[in-house]
């Protein structure tokens, strides 16, 4: 899609938030879940949409970023519930947190191996939508470029299995301290198919700083956003967030709405207000 100067996006946004009207009232009905895409019967596609036949490092359709600024979401957001996830103008945008989320249901619908990005081994087994795999693709040039490896642990889960993935944070850690951790079922961004975790060779672990202690933390950290992925839950967020910091967890939103994001200065999921309909 073609996008305004940012000069012309930021008065469209302005002109947006004047003609929007008042929010409804608390107590209004809460709005329908978001479109479902069908079950597949495996996790796995068969093989690869048409429209991608290698790492070509075109740019893909950026996500439709549609401004609303409508204050229609629950203030207290760190409350664990399950309420279903706004719409949004394009899914790469829909915001989650412990309040909003996904059906167990919800599977996107162009679900890809990373393997389509170039990556190999494990780190090409997972997982992703395939609107992201050019950027992915530049991004892991990129790493090659820098003399760096960089290793893609998760991607896409399912409903189910981030059902399991909370429940053994659970069994580590107990279940006050598991919802710090991990999102519950539903709530996971990995479930949008647009999440990556990653990590390098001889780093070991979820309790320390992947982007101070490696360089291929730092790097991500400094040009993960060039390529449209964004930290999610960065140092210091957690009030924000309801999350504690994970400097591996990149979400991709497009590379015109990570500059944009760039640019706003705030956070994730304050920055991804501003797309929902309510």
């Amino acid at each position: 899609m073609t996008w305004p100067a940012f000069g012309g996006m930021v008065a469209t946004v302005l002109l947006a938030a004047c003609s929007v009207t008042s929010a409804p009232a608390a107590t209004s009905a809460p709005p329908s879940p978001l479109p479902m895409a069908p079950l597949p019967a495996a996790e796995a596609p068969d093989s690869g949409p048409e429209l991608i036949s290698g790492r070509s490092f075109d740019r893909p359709a950026q996500p439709v970023m549609g401004a609303a600024y409508r204050a229609g979401l629950v203030t207290d957001h760190c409350v664990d519930r399950d309420l279903p996830a706004l719409p949004v103008d394009d899914a790469a945008l829909i915001l989650l947190d412990r309040s909003y989320a996904l059906s167990a249901e919800y599977v996107p619908h162009d679900l890809v191996a990373t393997s389509l990005a170039g990556l190999s081994g494990a780190s090409g087994t997972k997982l992703v939508r395939a609107v992201l795999v050019d950027d992915l693709a530049a991004m892991a040039a990129a790493w090659d470029a820098s003399g760096l490896t960089i290793v893609v642990d998760s991607a896409y889960r399912s409903y189910a299995n981030q059902a399991a993935t909370f429940e053994s944070w659970v069994a580590r850690l107990g279940y006050a301290e598991a919802l710090n951790r991990s999102a519950r079922a539903g709530h996971s961004e990995h479930q949008l198919g647009t999440t990556l975790d990653l990590s390098s060779p001889g780093w070991g672990g979820r309790f320390g700083d992947w982007a101070v202690e490696t360089p291929e933390g730092a790097w991500m950290a400094a040009h993960g956003s060039e390529y449209g992925f964004v930290m999610s839950y960065p140092a210091g967020s957690q009030v924000e967030t309801c999350f504690s910091y994970e400097p591996w967890h990149y979400r991709w939103i497009g590379r015109e709405a990570a500059a944009a994001h760039r640019a706003s200065g705030l956070g994730l999921r304050r920055f991804l207000e501003r797309y929902v309909a309510t």
